[in-house]
């Protein structure tokens, strides 16, 4: 039976979602019971456990602490989101108001001024 990780909410009901690192076996099985395959770590450790559910893939994206990702790390999230998803929705928030969103969803997202530096420059990119 899973167990909820921590800080876990849906950004995309059933899409997306966002969560603090997975720790235990039963975290792995809630995810996985909701319907989530795939699991991105942006941690530079890979989480603990993860090899206990075979049914979740694990992508790594090594993004230090309170650093940004650097933007191959980001055009790399983007694809594995829209291959999860076969060419889903893409919401298309400019940076600033995807910021926003993202933080009312989940408060306490994008730390620093680096990251959010970031967001803009991403979007930027894919103008």
């Amino acid at each position: 039976m899973g167990v909820q990780p921590p800080n876990f909410s849906w950004v995309l009901p059933g899409r997306l979602a966002g969560l603090a690192l997975p720790r235990l076996p039963a975290h792995y099985q809630f995810l996985l019971d909701l319907g989530v395959r795939h699991l991105v770590s942006l941690t530079e450790r890979g989480p603990p456990h993860s090899d206990s559910c075979p049914g979740l893939t694990l992508h790594r994206l090594r993004i230090p602490d309170f650093c940004p990702p650097a933007p191959d790390q980001i055009d790399r999230f983007v694809q594995i989101v829209d291959e999860a998803n076969a060419r889903g929705e893409e919401r298309g928030l400019a940076a600033g108001d995807a910021i926003a969103e993202i933080r009312r969803l989940r408060p306490g997202s994008i730390e620093t001024y680096e990251q959010e530096k970031a967001v803009f420059q991403f979007y930027q990119r894919t103008k």
